[in-house]
């Protein structure tokens, strides 16, 4: 079994961020301790699919 370095509550969070207008991918990794494909990749829902994404802005 894998060891996931963020865990759902980080996802949801960073998540969250990046909806309300934190695009910063360097520094959301940062913030978090992985490298900035690691948190691009959960924050656009390429990773941890299982965790619903925050509803979009219009």
């Amino acid at each position: 079994m894998r060891k996931t370095k963020l865990t759902v509550e980080q996802v949801l969070e960073a998540r969250l961020r990046y909806a309300s207008g934190e695009r910063e991918f360097s520094r959301l990794a940062g913030d978090y301790g992985v490298s900035r494909s690691a948190i691009a990749n959960a924050v656009l829902g390429y990773t941890f699919k299982h965790i619903p994404m925050p509803p979009r802005k219009r």
